[in-house]
């Protein structure tokens, strides 16, 4: 697939998913996104097709921008945010390719969300195909921090992926690609990512794994 059928795909299943939903769970607080709900993170999402199309770039990525999108769809339903999604898809989707590494940040923004959704539901996180060229993109990004600090093993399921070269100095095995992805996407604070399942010192790398954090 390219990265509008990855993008594609994200937006169909996770439109399928919130139109089921209920009024209390549509107003569900998202924990990966904590100033923002269930519908509130949809309109993010709807939000960033609209303003790509439109040229509204100013700002990109920065917190003004996506509160402007959500701000300006606040009056919006479910189905009404669905639909101009839709709508405004057809241009962006085509576009995407065209985009290079852009694209990809953008499928990557729609994958991590739909996951940030899914667990303010209670729901698993998902194991797509796209969800696995999404892990695989933020681990190569986080691959250039692992090299001042040595080599790590990251293992998922039965998924192994290493940061450096040489002998690992640590390893660090959790449940699913879901969740590696959410210890990467900066989805867990550090706390957390130090109870995992760790073999060898985690302290080196608490600062290195979650992409998008400031710190």
């Amino acid at each position: 697939m390219d990265v509008a059928e990855h993008y594609r795909g994200q937006r169909e299943e996770l439109s399928a998913l919130v139109l089921g939903l209920d009024a209390g769970q549509v107003d569900t607080a998202v924990p990966g996104c904590p100033l923002w709900d269930v519908r509130q993170t949809l309109s993010h999402l709807v939000g960033v097709t609209a303003d790509v199309c439109s040229g509204t770039m100013a700002d990109a990525g920065q917190p003004v921008w996506t509160q402007a999108q959500v701000d300006a769809r606040s009056d919006k339903s479910v189905q009404e945010l669905v639909e101009e999604w839709t709508k405004r898809s057809v241009g962006f989707e085509e576009a995407l390719p065209s985009m290079g590494f852009t694209g990809w940040v953008f499928t990557y923004d729609v994958t991590m969300h739909g996951d940030d959704i899914r667990e303010a539901l209670g729901l698993p996180l998902g194991s797509s195909e796209t969800h696995r060229v999404v892990l695989d993109g933020i681990i190569d990004r986080a691959r250039s921090r692992a090299e001042r600090i040595g080599t790590l093993t990251l293992t998922a399921g039965d998924e192994t992926w290493t940061l450096g070269e040489g002998q690992p100095s640590a390893s660090l095995r959790v449940g699913s690609i879901g969740e590696l992805a959410r210890v990467i996407g900066a989805r867990r604070d550090d706390d957390t990512v130090r109870a995992l399942d760790w073999t060898g010192d985690p302290e080196p790398w608490i600062p290195v794994l979650p992409l998008f954090r400031d710190r």
